[in-house]
């Protein structure tokens, strides 16, 4: 009963919490199709103190107190990232207002590493939460890497485009604006997301020759990097949100127009030769 209860207020607050989300991803590729993964998780000192209330109020016998840096559970999920992968280092790490951990893996093959744009599996509800999570994600929900050795060698990347958070962001508007308990919409939309922050970039090692990718800077291309406190600035996007409810990712590009801090590659897939 107490994991089956801990499951569904997991689920109810995911919603919520993930606006204090602030997760960076950068994959450092080698010629040879080998690399690292290096992630940056951080969340906000309020939420991780609501945590620490939260494991309590489920689990009074519990003596060890919520961090989100947990060495043991992040040299298990290197099982996630696919076949090959290796836990090389981790440690705590802090900004102003938020605190996390930066953590390194080790992979042999790009081919067989899964990465999700969503920062849903992040999210620290525990052991059973996060296998749960893990079983309900699809292979679709990851990008998926095409390499092949060579002199340029060649990575493709066909990625799922990141619809759920566009999803969220558009339920958690209609919620607040039909909720009896909330006159302003805005101000409680800024509250939710302000601070929330995706990144997700591939650094190649040699240099790259060519490529069709939209977001290049020398050799990293970004694939996805969304600031959701940049859009939260324009309520003018906000009310565009809200009214075309974006079904496909060019609907929200239009949306959105060119708010800094958002880059999202809208293609089916990239070509990096290098």
């Amino acid at each position: 009963m107490k994991k089956i209860k801990f499951i569904l207020a997991g689920f109810l607050l995911t919603t919520l919490f993930v606006g204090c989300l602030q997760v960076d991803t950068k994959v450092n590729l080698n010629k040879d199709g080998s690399g690292t993964i290096e992630e940056t998780v951080l969340m906000k000192d309020a939420v991780i103190q609501m945590f620490k209330e939260f494991a309590v109020m489920f689990d009074s016998t519990k003596t060890e107190e919520f961090q989100m840096f947990k060495e043991e559970e992040l040299k298990t999920k290197a099982l996630n990232y696919g076949e090959g992968v290796d836990y090389v280092s981790g440690d705590k790490y802090s900004i102003e207002g938020y605190e996390g951990y930066k953590v390194v893996y080790s992979f042999k093959d790009i081919n067989k590493i899964k990465l999700s744009p969503s920062p849903d599996d992040k999210m620290p509800f525990g052991e059973d939460m996060g296998a749960e999570m893990n079983e309900e994600k699809a292979v679709d929900d990851y990008l998926k890497f095409n390499f092949v050795k060579g002199n340029p060698s060649t990575l493709i990347i066909d990625f799922p485009k990141p619809q759920a958070e566009v999803d969220s962001v558009i339920e958690e508007t209609e919620a607040v604006q039909d909720s009896a308990f909330n006159e302003d919409m805005n101000d409680k939309l800024t509250e939710m997301f302000n601070g929330l922050k995706m990144n997700l970039t591939i650094n190649f090692n040699d240099d790259i020759d060519e490529t069709d990718a939209s977001f290049v800077n020398g050799n990293e291309v970004t694939v996805l990097q969304v600031d959701f406190s940049e859009i939260l600035k324009h309520k003018d996007v906000m009310d565009k949100l809200q009214k075309s409810k974006p079904e496909t990712m060019e609907q929200f590009k239009e949306a959105v127009g060119d708010i800094k801090g958002i880059k999202i590659e809208f293609k089916d897939k990239i070509t990096i030769k290098f």
